[in-house]
């Protein structure tokens, strides 16, 4: 992944993180790797963990894509499509299902 792609997911994840009021190692957690989670770990995870998650998807692949405009109407679709796809599909790479879906 290439510095200006990784910099812009970066920066989308923090600023949807901003908007909702939360701040990045608020909970203490660990850092996660969305890279490492299965289908079943994002769908394990609850409120405002599950937002912050599917929000880094999306600034991520958006980030990948080079551009820093959404449509808020098609990232919910998108988010909709991610959440049955893992329910079919428990076992499999979150991101790489993130992607399947993106398109």
């Amino acid at each position: 992944m290439s510095e200006s792609v990784f910099r812009t997911a970066v920066v989308a994840a923090i600023a949807l993180l901003t908007v909702s009021g939360h701040v990045v190692g608020e909970s203490g957690d660990a850092p996660r790797d969305f890279a490492t989670l299965a289908c079943k770990d994002v769908m394990r995870l609850s409120g405002t963990e599950r937002d912050i998650a599917l929000a880094f998807a999306h600034g991520y692949l958006l980030g990948k894509k080079g551009t820093t405009q959404y449509d808020v109407d098609r990232l919910s679709q998108v988010t909709d499509r991610f959440i049955d796809y893992c329910l079919d599909h428990p076992a499999e790479m979150a991101l790489q299902s993130f992607e399947k879906v993106y398109k």
